[in-house]
């Protein structure tokens, strides 16, 4: 018989005040952490503490990062403090509002590692590209893209 596959739940929580200018905060209970958050002052929002947006380029930045650095290790890759900067495009969402038209993950790495380990570096960032469970999501809603770039 096969073994029952492991699930994982997690949980966050968040309080608002206001309408749509207002401003609330996130909970997350790994940690203890308490996140300001409101709307981005350019779509009218309160400009205070973290915004959605912000929010969900973080967990693809948090999850690339930590996947990559799995992949690094396994592959002996020294490099002890890996970095990326993820940006996205919001535009307008045809059926209305608002939605993410597209996200890019670029992974930063230091000029001579890359010099010296350039096929074992993009093999690591092949498989965060591929294992990265948070980047999947986003891949699922838009167009995602993954370089890297010398530092």
């Amino acid at each position: 018989m096969a073994e029952a596959e492991e699930v994982q739940h997690y949980a966050v929580f968040a309080t608002w005040s206001g309408d749509g200018k207002g401003c609330g905060t996130m909970k997350l209970p790994q940690g203890d952490l308490s996140i300001p958050i409101g709307g981005a002052k350019a779509l009218d929002g309160c400009g205070l503490g973290t915004n959605p947006e912000e929010l969900l380029l973080a967990a693809v930045a948090a999850c690339f990062v930590n996947t990559w650095a799995i992949f690094l290790k396994k592959l002996g890759v020294g490099y002890a403090e890996p970095s990326v900067a993820v940006s996205g495009e919001l535009g307008k969402d045809p059926a209305g509002g608002y939605k993410m038209l597209s996200t890019a993950i670029t992974a930063r790495v230091p000029a001579p590692l890359y010099a010296e380990k350039r096929g074992a570096v993009e093999k690591t960032v092949a498989l965060a590209e591929k294992y990265c469970i948070i980047s999947k999501v986003a891949r699922a809603a838009m167009p995602l893209t993954v370089t890297i770039e010398e530092v």
